[in-house]
């Protein structure tokens, strides 16, 4: 198999050599790293990598994990337009070049398939942050996907050339652009195969550049944005009760009815509008048709008061407190809503735009096309 090693790298060290140096001994000879806005200090790891004859594409300014890798693609398609796939490596030493070396070979056998390798969470030395935050995006993935996988954050990937087309269309530009990429695959019914892989973290995975709560926020954009429209509208759709009661007059069973429903279809109808506007506005759900999104909202509105006071009313046998059963069966279902709305009421029905690299930061100094030994 021709087999392309993409390394994204940003400030370095002399990892990156010795990784670049074991990955030519086992067979690799074409390689693409891209210098993604480091530092003055760190450019001698790239002149080094350079006089190895290794091609190194230089980002004047530091653009993200997920641009460096649409890079990447772009040198390969210049540079390789034959070789069968792309594999992406991390340069902070989380990757042995054992395992790029058996990820290679399962692309090769899987043609069809994005191979991932896969990291085991429960082996001693992985940080505590990593195995939640792992164990909360395989789940948020599973619920949004209907596929398994256990590592969604791998950075050792085998793309094969079929999927390099959708690879630099897929949105994002730093750590939020492998799930993008790996949610888009997966929804398309493009197999994943994992391969199992040895955890390093070397002192509490120092090295890595991925911020807890940045790239999160980043990678989880749209639920966070999801959330923060329905607590707003919930207050919204108190405060508009509370008002309707104090202009009727009368808090009797009728008139509490009439200002319940009135006041959930005007926080309805302000949460379908934000939600289209903001929420999923990633997902191109602006561009889709605005009535036919409004009937699939009302559906799911309807649906989701239905399905809260059925469940509620079949579970008021469990030993707990109705209102703890109530907060259960809503807290579930505004998961279930968020998927939905994501999935069906704004999926989004236009074709995306291509991301095109034109001149600038994409454009880099080249080095020569193959690998020399030092």
């Amino acid at each position: 198999m021709d087999a392309i090693v993409a390394i994204p790298a940003f400030d370095p060290d002399e990892r990156l050599i010795t990784l670049i140096d074991a990955l030519h001994e086992r067979g690799f000879g074409k390689f693409i790293v891209v210098d993604d806005g480091s530092s003055e200090a760190t450019q001698p790891v790239f002149t080094a990598l350079e006089n190895r004859g290794v091609r190194v594409v230089h980002h004047v300014r530091n653009l993200g994990k997920g641009s460096a890798i649409k890079t990447a693609i772009a040198q390969m398609r210049l540079a390789y337009p034959l070789a069968d796939c792309l594999i992406t490596v991390d340069a902070d030493g989380q990757h042995l070049p054992d395992d790029v070396v058996r990820v290679r070979d399962a692309a090769s056998a899987r043609p069809d398939a994005l191979v991932l390798g896969g990291r085991d969470f429960h082996s001693p030395g992985v940080p505590l942050r990593s195995r939640v935050g792992n164990g909360f995006s395989a789940l948020y993935f599973r619920m949004d996907t209907g596929v398994s996988c256990s590592d969604t954050q791998t950075g050792l990937r085998a793309i094969p050339a079929r999927l390099l087309q959708l690879a630099m269309r897929t949105p994002g530009s730093r750590y939020e652009y492998e799930m993008n990429f790996l949610t888009a695959v997966a929804k398309r019914g493009i197999p994943l195969k994992m391969v199992p892989i040895t955890v390093v973290y070397e002192n509490g995975n120092a090295g890595s550049h991925f911020s807890t709560l940045r790239d999160s926020a980043r990678i989880y954009r749209q639920f966070i944005r999801f959330t923060g429209s329905s607590i707003a509208c919930s207050m919204v759709d108190l405060a508009a009760f509370a008002l309707l009661v104090a202009i009727l007059g009368l808090e009797t069973a009728p008139f509490v009815a009439i200002a319940t429903v009135i006041a959930r279809m005007l926080s309805g109808a302000l949460n379908f509008e934000i939600n289209r506007t903001w929420s999923f506005a990633d997902s191109g759900s602006r561009q889709g048709d605005a009535s036919t999104q409004a009937i699939r909202y009302g559906t799911l509105f309807v649906g989701q008061m239905t399905a809260s006071a059925a469940l509620v009313a079949l579970l008021s046998f469990l030993p707990l407190p109705l209102v703890v059963v109530k907060v259960l069966v809503d807290g579930s279902l505004f998961f279930i809503s968020h998927f939905v709305q994501r999935n069906w009421v704004f999926k989004r029905t236009a074709a995306m735009k291509p991301t095109l690299l034109k001149g600038g930061a994409h454009a880099g100094r080249i080095s020569a096309q193959g690998y020399r030994a030092a």
